[in-house]
């Protein structure tokens, strides 16, 4: 994994929170835990919920309560949202990368046909996106700051904006000027995949190009929050590594951050899993039971965390 920033790469003096994020979840034994430890933490409510309590509902003892962990996950969720579904549209506008990463379809080193969308080609889709109904957008690229320029992210986002009342996008991680930049252009959300916590792992799957370099992405979500976003969202790949501990540890990202940013909006995309040779012998036996609920449910149930 490297630490060593590349030129022009904003670097934040506190690293304090990688620091925890890595040290609690390497000491985390999942195996260690209870069917009582799983009990103990259903019966508490979201104020006195603890960093222990969140790891027991995602250990192996959690297994027999997930009927219980999403009833309560459930409760959580209406008391916040009501009885609603929110509803939006990915549209990649750019699919040129820069980074080696050995999982991706997107890789440099493949040899796919890689292309920009034109504005006017931009406009038809968010134009036909919008005649829907919908109302929320999320633009994508791969991750290219020359092929992919602040500059031509940010016209779309004004464009989205006239279509959408609220635009996401998930592209690769900037400094927090950059991100002001997208901001002020309609730009309401921003996504960054960690793909893993694992700092080995990290560094295995990405060979070379600006993802290797670990804490910078690390720290986008709290760049983006610099720059005036009003959310951030959280997420790993799983299957890269031990699907507990990465699903613990977005967890306990996303907790830290909004301790340091309380006016902040947080979110959680639903799990992506990576099925190749690099997926790890657990993760297969996740994917195919009760996948969604089983790493979701816990970490709704345990929203408000309490240290």
């Amino acid at each position: 994994m490297s630490f060593k920033y590349l030129p022009n790469m904003e670097k934040l003096e506190d690293h304090s929170i990688l620091e925890r994020v890595l040290g609690e979840t390497a000491g985390v034994d999942f195996d260690g835990f209870t069917a009582a430890d799983v009990r103990e933490a259903l019966k508490k409510d979201y104020l006195s919920i603890t960093i222990r309590d969140y790891a027991a509902l995602l250990s192996p003892a959690a297994s027999d309560f997930l009927e219980e962990i999403a009833r309560k996950a459930q409760v959580e969720t209406r008391k916040r949202f009501g009885n609603t579904v929110c509803l939006y549209t990915p549209l990649y506008i750019a699919n040129y990368c820069a980074n080696n990463c050995v999982y991706c379809g997107y890789n440099c080193k493949n040899k796919i046909q890689r292309g920009n969308l034109s504005f006017e080609e931009i406009e038809e889709e968010l134009r036909s996106i919008s005649a829907t109904g919908l109302q929320e957008i999320l633009l994508l690229t791969g991750e290219h700051r020359v092929k992919s320029s602040v500059e031509f992210i940010a016209e779309a986002c004004k464009t989205a904006r006239k279509y959408f009342t609220t635009v996401g996008i998930e592209v690769y991680p900037m400094n927090s000027g950059e991100y002001r930049i997208l901001h002020e252009a309609g730009a309401d959300f921003v996504s960054v995949y960690q793909e893993t916590y694992n700092p080995e792992k990290y560094d295995e799957v990405h060979l070379s190009g600006p993802k290797k370099v670990y804490p910078y992405r690390f720290y986008a979500q709290e760049r983006a929050l610099m720059g005036g976003m009003r959310g951030v969202g959280f997420g790993a790949l799983l299957g890269l590594d031990d699907f507990r501990k990465d699903a613990f540890a977005t967890g306990l990202h996303a907790y830290y951050v909004q301790k340091k940013y309380p006016m902040g909006k947080f979110l959680f995309p639903s799990p992506v899993y990576v099925l190749s040779s690099m997926m790890t012998p657990s993760t297969p036996r996740m994917c195919m039971k009760d996948s969604f609920c089983r790493l979701c449910a816990p970490i709704v149930c345990s929203c408000l965390l309490q240290e």
